[in-house]
């Protein structure tokens, strides 16, 4: 009789549902900004721009996300448009997370000093740290969302990476499509304990393909530094103080060491200023440190001068401290990736969890 109680209280929660949202097109304009679509599911991670050719609406248009527990699984159909991650959006929502691409209808069109169009039979790896833009017409896609954190270092280092490639002649390609495949039949039959048990076990074939993308590899070593200096960094930017000399020092390592470990940020105090930003974007967009000066958020940010900060952020941002804070940023939409308290729920609980598998 004691053990009655738990057992039945393991059976039902082993037997819950797989968590599932679903958004289709439901006859929004597609220049609608707060369509209650897919359009919303969209704007949580991207900014969404209709295609300027008028494409006929259809039924099908539908985008589905489901939670495997240490990733994510969006099945797109229909989707067509501009999506972009911008400076301010990037800042705001500070994602960490790459995404799996895979087109198995139509094309993908990737913006960029080097345009790439990505076809059925092909997979793209984008890291959402970075600015991106793409094109998509109609079609079918599969989009896995990843945590940086539940892949080896080797395959998500800690250093923005551009965009990578698995053509598909590639055995990994293939692979990823197959399993991209089964995983979008998978929650008809599994149920939310199966569907973490299963993300825990593709961990190592998971890292094993997209470790074969097109892309330089980094030592262990140097990861493990990277991502040690990058946390220093993050408890410290409230000190003025903080220059290269004081962090090569403290971990010992040469200018030249240093400077390597950020040559895909532009050096290291293009990095420090550019989280100091992110800090003060963050704070600006808080309706509870509206009490704050403008000049106080920037000096607990670590910029000495106030004057200095708002030219880098209007240079940054395209718009100055004030002008954001009067507009986007008190508004909470802004401050939480486009989804804010007034979203309808189905975005807001994509951020919630795109939040828990950063944190986890």
């Amino acid at each position: 009789m004691g053990s009655h109680g738990p057992t039945s209280t393991a059976s039902v929660v082993a037997s819950e549902p797989m968590d599932r949202i679903a958004a289709g097109d439901v006859g929004a304009r597609a220049d609608t900004r707060d369509a209650a679509g897919w359009q919303s599911l969209v704007s949580t991670l991207f900014d969404w721009r209709a295609p300027s050719f008028h494409s006929p609406r259809t039924e099908g248009d539908t985008l589905t996300v489901h939670h495997f527990g240490f990733f994510l699984v969006c099945h797109a159909t229909g989707l067509v448009g501009r999506f972009r991650r911008t400076p301010i959006r990037l800042n705001l929502d500070d994602l960490d997370h790459l995404v799996v691409t895979i087109p198995l209808q139509g094309s993908i069109g990737f913006c960029g000093p080097q345009p790439r169009l990505l076809r059925p039979g092909d997979v793209a790896i984008i890291d959402l740290r970075t600015e991106l833009a793409f094109s998509m017409g109609p079609g079918e896609a599969i989009h896995l969302i990843l945590p940086r954190m539940f892949l080896p270092a080797s395959v998500a280092p800690p250093a923005v990476s551009t965009l990578r490639l698995l053509r598909g002649e590639k055995l990994a390609a293939r692979f990823l499509i197959d399993l991209a495949q089964m995983l979008i039949r998978m929650p008809a039959y599994a149920n939310r304990a199966e569907a973490s048990a299963l993300a825990a076990v593709l961990r190592t074939p998971l890292a094993f393909c997209l470790a074969a993308a097109d892309g330089e590899p980094i030592g262990r070593d140097t990861l493990r530094r990277g991502r040690d200096v990058r946390r220093f960094i993050e408890d410290h930017l409230d000190d003025p103080d903080l220059v290269p000399a004081q962090i090569a020092t403290r971990f010992g390592l040469s200018r030249s060491q240093l400077f390597r470990q950020f040559d895909s940020a532009g050096g290291v105090e293009t990095y420090i200023r550019r989280r100091r930003l992110r800090r003060t974007l963050v704070d600006l967009s808080d309706p509870s440190l509206l009490n704050r000066s403008i000049g106080e958020i920037a000096y607990a940010a670590g910029f000495a001068d106030e004057a200095h900060f708002s030219r880098l952020f209007k240079t940054t941002y395209g718009t100055t401290p004030r002008a954001f804070r009067k507009g986007a940023g008190t508004k909470g939409p802004a401050a939480r990736g486009q989804s804010g308290a007034g979203a309808p729920p189905p975005a807001d609980r994509l951020l919630t969890w795109l939040e828990q598998l950063r944190d986890t």
